[in-house]
């Protein structure tokens, strides 16, 4: 479903992208040539997709993970001007952060109103510099835009409840103007008639998430980064001290800075050495429809459910929210009927639209539902990972947070909510 750039002949695979590397991501079906799970980012490189590592180029720092938390902390340590290697098993934003809805929204999900509230504001304008950053260095648009929303209600409980978020809404700047019946059919007409009031929120931003991570992940090679495709089995470590990673290969990267961001996969002990957190998988399935007109322009949500026509010009709808057993990301039929189920009851003209796609992504959530970042096990060794819904959203935040951690050594940069202290880690 997703582009991946030119073929390492040269040979353009897929419509967006200008990108010379292919294999950025392992479920390509635009091209028709980057499908391969062994497809590589890096042109040139061995078997196991790393070139070896001699000591006088030995990076400063290794990130592991190339969802949007890993590369977007692998870009801000080489803003900072460290040398860093980043290493990705699967492709860049093969898993949730290549299949992620895009939401910036800073007024609503885990932890908000809350500690969350702040870093998530910060963030909106932490992607429009990142977003002429990446346009700057690589060309790409990573879709970055305002967007609006609209959340409805069925009952007056419900608008009474809408009523009580739009005042601490607009007390902390938020553009949000509540509707009644007849605004609500103004703004999109096939909305069901039963919706007798909403809220609009004018202050909400989205991002083509894949866009956005490989666009990431491109600049940060345009900056020196090195992305390594290969797995890492193990942190190396010395007199308590991260000294690198250890590659499938046999190959170790050494570094004195260690940053493992490997979302769900967290919660396991497959690295050796490095403490599970207390993070499950919940599995996220939207739907993209082909729903002929000019609707749903502003997203229309509630609860759960939402109706979006995205810049592709397909409907997205969704979501779920599944603990599964293990790492299984498919598709399901539940799913797909779960979610149709909701969305019609909002909009009932769908049952016309037609199925194009069914994605399904695995997101990292916390025991708490916060982010976990900070130190881990070992010094040298920092954690960034348990954003959950909020991960591209926060994702820049998080890398600044790491990197203040791991350069400047300023502990104060994490919120104390989500240092990774409050649990039994290190």
């Amino acid at each position: 479903m997703r582009p991946a750039g030119l073929s390492p002949d040269g040979r353009p695979t897929c419509s967006w992208s200008a990108a010379t590397r292919c294999g950025i991501s392992r479920r390509c079906g635009t091209c028709g040539t980057c499908t391969r799970p062994d497809a590589r980012y890096n042109a040139g490189s061995n078997e196991d997709g790393v070139e070896p590592v001699s000591a006088p180029n030995a990076p400063d720092a290794v990130v592991v993970g190339g969802g949007a938390v890993g590369c977007a902390t692998a870009y801000e340590l080489t803003r900072r001007g460290l040398r860093v290697s980043l290493v990705e098993r699967d492709g860049i934003a093969s898993h949730a952060s290549g299949f992620a809805y895009g939401g910036l929204y800073a007024t609503t999900g885990a932890g908000i109103p809350g500690p969350v509230l702040p870093v998530a504001k910060q963030c909106l304008e932490l992607h429009r510099g990142l977003a002429d950053d990446i346009r700057d260095q690589t060309g790409l648009d990573d879709g970055f835009r305002p967007a609006r929303s609209i959340e409805v209600a069925f009952d007056q409980r419900r608008v009474d409840w809408l009523k009580g978020e739009a005042r601490w809404q607009l007390q902390e700047g938020f553009k949000v103007e509540l509707l009644d019946q007849k605004g609500m059919r103004e703004i999109e007409p096939r909305l069901n008639p039963d919706i007798i009031g909403g809220a609009l929120h004018s202050s909400h931003y989205e991002v083509d998430s894949y866009k956005y991570t490989f666009g990431l992940g491109w600049a940060f090679e345009k900056r020196g980064g090195r992305i390594v495709r290969s797995s890492a089995v193990a942190v190396t470590e010395r007199d308590g001290r991260a000294t690198g990673v250890a590659l499938s290969n046999g190959e170790t990267i050494p570094a004195g800075i260690v940053v493992l961001a490997t979302g769900p996969w967290a919660s396991t002990d497959e690295i050796p050495g490095v403490r599970p957190l207390p993070i499950h998988a919940s599995r996220g399935e939207i739907l993209r429809l082909e729903f002929p007109g000019d609707d749903f322009r502003s997203r229309v949500t509630l609860d759960s459910h939402y109706i979006a026509r995205k810049p592709d010009g397909l409907v997205w709808v969704g979501t779920t929210d599944e603990t599964v057993p293990g790492f299984d990301d498919r598709t399901t039929e539940a799913a797909r009927a779960s979610i149709m189920e909701g969305v019609l009851r909002l909009a009932p003209a769908l049952e016309a639209a037609r199925l194009v796609t069914q994605t399904a992504c695995l997101r990292p959530v916390a025991k708490d539902g916060l982010p976990i970042i900070g130190r881990g096990g070992l010094d040298g060794l920092y954690l960034a990972n348990g954003a959950g819904k909020k991960g591209i959203l926060l994702s820049p935040a998080i890398a600044r947070m790491v990197a203040a951690l791991a350069i400047d050594a300023d502990e104060a940069a994490v919120p104390a909510p989500f240092r990774s202290g409050r649990f039994a880690i290190r």
